[in-house]
């Protein structure tokens, strides 16, 4: 059997965003105007077979509802969580799916995806695909050289590098997360001191948390009837904006924490922009207008004088973008 490829001639793309919760799919054409959508659950705990099924479900759905046939579709592109091997369509690892209480590894997704769909199928690590998204079609566009970075449950990125998604030698670079911003400091997932061990929600609330069990006024420790140990992260943007000081304190500091990894991919890379993204930055000028002053304040001036630092546009829509990005990368 000759290998698949991409069909430079068709006019439009399928695209999906596979999550630990839901795989979501979407045919659209090469200005990014979505014609289809479909959703299924990823079952994630219940295997391979079981999960490529329901992959397969969403981008049939979003076929359907888009009412075209599969020889009007260039390619397929996915964005996975874990460490992928874009040339062979592998993943090598994921924290987010499992066959028989192991963690995948090894599996070849995107040969099986071909096999079942009979399109052409590119992946990427899902956080370097939501660069590529903000990069071709939000926060990022008109650039060549681009950063981002996703504040959430985690701490993810992608780079843009000359007008490319930069993956590195082995499909796993842009792990932005893994900067050590304050060594010795909060682990967790991650190393000790990481980006993302102190930009995380999780870090976020739980400076809130100490900062209320030090016995500071803050309307926080009346929330949720006093069960102040269930804060969440709007719980405390929503005080901050009322003009609690601890809301106030725990933006300020998380975004120093960020600011000082964004000081040092810009010191490195020099890019014409970062793009905050992930549910932390849906808070605003309250997480980003501490990073820009942290970032200036660790960073070459000149070349923060030269970088925007900006919020995502795309929102949960930017691994789906930025999956179809992988498909227009290899037609242009």
């Amino acid at each position: 059997m000759l290998p698949m490829e991409v069909r430079p001639d068709a006019p439009l793309i399928l695209a999906a965003d596979l999550g630990g919760t839901n795989v979501r799919a979407a045919v659209m054409n090469r200005s990014g105007k979505m014609l289809g959508n479909g959703r299924a659950p990823s079952h994630a705990m219940e295997g391979v077979e079981e999960t490529i099924s329901q992959i397969v479900a969403a981008a049939e759905e979003a076929i359907a509802d888009a009412g075209i046939g599969k020889d009007s579709i260039a390619g397929f592109g996915i964005g996975v969580p874990g460490h992928i091997d874009p040339s062979g369509g592998r993943i090598l690892w994921t924290p987010n799916f499992y066959e028989d209480g192991i963690p995948w590894a090894e599996v070849s997704l995107g040969p099986q995806l071909e096999e079942k769909l009979g399109i052409k199928t590119l992946m990427g690590n899902d956080a370097n695909v939501a660069a590529l998204g903000e990069f071709r079609f939000g926060g990022g566009q008109g650039t060549r050289t681009m950063v981002m970075i996703t504040l959430g449950t985690g701490v993810g990125g992608g780079l843009i590098l000359d007008g490319k998604l930069w993956v590195g030698s082995t499909g796993g670079g842009g792990e932005l997360g893994h900067i050590i911003v304050a060594a010795g400091e909060r682990g967790g997932t991650a190393a000790y001191g990481s980006l993302e061990s102190m930009g995380q929600i999780g870090a976020i609330v739980e400076r809130a948390q100490r900062k209320i069990s030090q016995g500071r006024k803050t309307t926080l420790s009346e929330l949720h009837e006093g069960r102040w140990r269930l804060l969440t992260p709007k719980d405390i943007a929503d005080a901050a904006e009322a003009g609690d000081s601890v809301g106030i304190e725990v933006f300020e500091e998380t975004g120093y924490y960020v600011g000082l990894g964004v000081a040092s991919v810009v010191n490195l890379l020099s890019p014409e922009k970062v793009v905050i993204g992930g549910g932390v930055a849906l808070s605003g000028e309250l997480i980003l207008d501490p990073i820009r002053r942290s970032a200036r304040a660790n960073g070459i001036k000149t070349l923060l004088d030269a970088c925007e630092i900006v919020p995502a546009t795309l929102g949960d829509d930017a691994g789906i973008y930025g999956a179809a990005g992988l498909i227009l990368d290899m037609l242009t």
